[in-house]
């Protein structure tokens, strides 16, 4: 694996407070965890400065940005995730997204190492956070779990969520809130046709 994250930093982490069916398995929680830096629309970012992006680097075992430059290049990072998870949940251009990507891999190394418990793997040669993040979603891929992981389909909302369901076929973060209303939205929209 890429990085020292197992999935659970200890009881004192505040991320363990999150509900336990959004969580994804082994590495692939630390890119969910990732791309759930920023509530959106407009709320509080965790790589927002460098200090608090160092702080949540580190937290996660992962380098910390170098730069301004580089904190922006994460952020882009972050968002090129969300757009891939949101194709993994039937939503977006998948092919565009996955195109998107090939400006972080042009500036990571990777290379194959071999682990003598598993074989080969992927592994960073930079150390940095971006690299570490692309060796997990390759793995999470030959897991066969990355579809999985998914972004909510409200376009407001987005939260990456790891769809446990038997069938694969979550849509929302939480059906109580962005599924409920979107729910609601469709049957307003019906009903005002009807009446039309």
């Amino acid at each position: 694996m890429s990085t020292d994250f197992d999935g659970d930093r200890g009881p004192e982490s505040p991320v363990l407070t999150e509900a336990g069916p959004d969580r994804a398995p082994g590495g692939l929680e630390l890119v969910r965890r990732f791309v759930n830096t920023v509530e959106l629309p407009e709320g509080p970012d965790e790589l927002g400065t460098m200090e608090e992006a160092r702080a949540w680097c580190l937290s996660h075992g992962l380098a910390p940005a170098l730069n301004e430059e580089h904190l922006a290049q994460l952020r882009d990072f972050r968002e090129t995730l969300r757009e891939l998870l949101f194709a993994n949940n039937g939503e977006g251009d998948g092919p565009a997204a996955w195109e998107r990507m090939q400006p972080f891999l042009a500036s990571t190394r990777l290379a194959l190492s071999v682990n003598p418990a598993r074989g080969l793997e992927l592994r960073p040669e930079d150390k940095g956070p971006i690299a570490s993040l692309l060796a997990i979603v390759y793995e999470s891929e030959l897991l066969g779990t990355w579809p999985r992981l998914r972004a909510c389909r409200k376009l407001s909302c987005r939260f990456a969520y790891y769809d446990n369901t038997k069938n694969a076929s979550r849509a929302w973060c939480s059906m109580a809130t962005c599924g409920n209303q979107a729910k609601a939205q469709r049957r307003r929209q019906r009903e005002r046709t009807t009446n039309a």
